[in-house]
């Protein structure tokens, strides 16, 4: 929409499209709020963006540039009686730091046939071509490549929010086919349903009974578990007598913790894992087509059929806020005063005046210890092109820690082990790195939305955070809503497109609201509706 067609008064102002913003302005779309939903960059989704190759070569060279202070203008004269200003600083600076990027002339693919986190040492020689960084640029439209990697939990809070707004008719995905861990020197596929632990020829007879009994236990919360809730997790797992192997694919890889985690947080991480298995796949993930972008532009697109406004490049100055410390209204970028009742803002702005193989194409993820004292665990994520996230013949590989030093220092050792790079001489045994991006993001757990002296209705949103699944974007966006509209429902099913009568410029559904879709069926259960997956 053009700037300067928009209206001066809105219910809802929502600056960012970040994951928590996007929903929230779904949600409140959806139950007849007026809703402006503004960004000030050109693209969708903020920290949580997916880029062509070329989109994410030019996004690094923005953050590369030195940003120029914005010039602070006099907005005095917009001032109604009882009024102040408060303006509104642009600090994405902070989040993104220590951009690293490298890249090698030409990749082949492996000849060795070694256990590794790719799935395509079965072709043959006659489909074995190199792929240049020159291609890489030439096809760079073929990429989605997300700044932030995470994959969804069948059974958590976004696939539900998804399945109950029917905000999943606008998306595809994929189920992650496989979790792999790193472990002496090999990549070993973990066995965590019970098809997989029967099947598994890693672990032995007696193996599996161990296994089979701790997962029966872990869902059934035994009062042994209640008496160790005191001690780590790793020592808990020590106590069962598990062994080695089983330890390892526990904690690393199931429940995806460190070896100091509490025993009660463990467990839960164990207990969410198997109960997201089997719901639509052999493991608990999903992955949406396209990349992570997808998803907050999913929930601005149901906002936009609720009569949501959207514009890209364009941002708000400063807040209007009155005598009672409320926000009356903003200040855009060109000047215009626009009346609402709620803002909310992505963190990343400040208000200045307050401070606190023959194998099919594979989705997998990996799960790499820590390669030596002092170094984080790194969760690998590894997407073929069938995710429509990369060229054919090539994959996408994220890997993610938590910051110990500069993504680099955390995140090349393990790159160096697993991958062929202009550093090593190994080029037939490893998958080849064509190209490699290093950069800390900081984390959203980490900014503090509460307690900051605010006006009683602007709401923060953090960025995305430091966990595999979406649970603090969704829990973080319904909190905001509740404020917002403490007695409506949080993101009702849309109407089906059929039920829908339009009357000017107004949207009349005509039955209940396309059915109860609030959730995808157990096994045994009948589905209304289900995502779009793929195998």
């Amino acid at each position: 929409m053009a700037a300067e067609d928009l209206p001066s008064e809105f219910d809802v102002v929502i600056l960012g499209t970040g994951l928590a913003e996007s929903v929230v302005a779904a949600a409140c779309s959806r139950v007849g709020q007026r809703v402006l939903h503004l960004d000030r960059n050109s693209y969708y989704a903020a920290n949580w963006a997916s880029f062509t190759f070329n989109g994410l070569l030019t996004w690094i060279q923005q953050h590369h540039e030195e940003s120029q202070p914005e010039e602070v203008q006099d907005w005095s004269s917009l001032l109604e009686e009882g009024e102040e200003l408060i303006y509104l600083s642009y600090s994405d600076s902070t989040s993104i730091s220590n951009l690293q990027q490298t890249a090698d002339s030409e990749g082949v693919e492996p000849t060795a046939d070694l256990p590794r986190p790719s799935a395509i040492q079965g072709q043959s020689e006659a489909s074995r071509k190199k792929i240049s960084y020159a291609q890489l640029v030439k096809e760079g439209r073929q990429f989605n490549i997300d700044l932030v990697s995470k994959l969804m939990f069948s059974r958590g809070s976004l696939v539900d929010l998804l399945i109950k707004s029917n905000v999943s008719r606008y998306a595809e995905f994929k189920n992650v086919t496989r979790i792999l861990t790193y472990r002496h020197g090999n990549v070993e596929q973990v066995p965590c349903s019970r098809a997989d632990v029967f099947a598994s020829r890693q672990l032995s007879v007696v193996e599996k009974r161990k296994l089979m009994r701790f997962l029966t236990s872990c869902l059934e919360e035994t009062e042994e578990q209640q008496g160790e809730m005191n001690i780590v997790f790793s020592l808990f797992l020590c106590d069962q007598q598990l062994g080695d192997n089983l330890e390892h694919f526990l904690l690393h890889s199931i429940a995806m913790v460190t070896e100091d985690t509490p025993t009660e947080v463990g467990l839960a991480s164990t207990r969410h894992f198997l109960r997201c298995l089997g719901r639509y796949g052999n493991t608990p993930f999903l992955f949406p087509v396209y990349g992570l972008g997808e998803i907050p532009q999913c929930f601005c697109r149901m906002s936009a059929v609720f009569g949501g406004v959207y514009c890209l490049r364009h941002s708000v100055r400063c807040l209007l806020v009155d005598k009672d410390n409320r926000c009356k209204a903003v200040i855009d970028s060109r000047g215009q005063r626009i009346s609402c009742s709620h803002f909310v803002v992505d963190s990343s702005f400040s208000l200045m005046n307050f401070v606190s193989s023959c194998l099919p194409p594979q989705v997998s993820m990996v799960t790499v210890p820590p390669i030596a004292a002092g170094f984080p665990v790194v969760m690998m994520v590894e997407l073929c092109s069938s995710t429509m996230t990369c060229l054919p013949g090539t994959y996408l590989v994220h890997l993610t820690c938590q910051s110990v030093g500069s993504a680099f220092d955390d995140l090349s050792p393990v790159v160096t082990k697993m991958f062929h790079t202009p550093e090593t001489d190994d080029q037939e045994t490893r998958p080849s790195v064509l190209w490699c991006l290093y950069f800390n993001m900081a984390d959203g757990l980490d900014v503090e939305v509460e307690g900051h002296n605010l006006p009683s209705n602007v709401y923060l949103c953090s960025g995305p955070d430091g966990h595999l699944g979406h649970d603090h974007a969704i829990r973080q966006a319904q909190l905001i809503f509740q404020k917002i509209l403490p007695e409506e429902d949080f993101c009702p099913p849309a109407p089906n497109p059929e039920d829908v009568l339009y009357d000017g410029e107004s949207l009349l559904p005509t039955g209940g609201g396309g059915g109860d879709n609030s959730g995808w069926g157990e096994k045994g259960e009948e589905t209304k509706e289900n995502p779009q997956t793929e195998e």
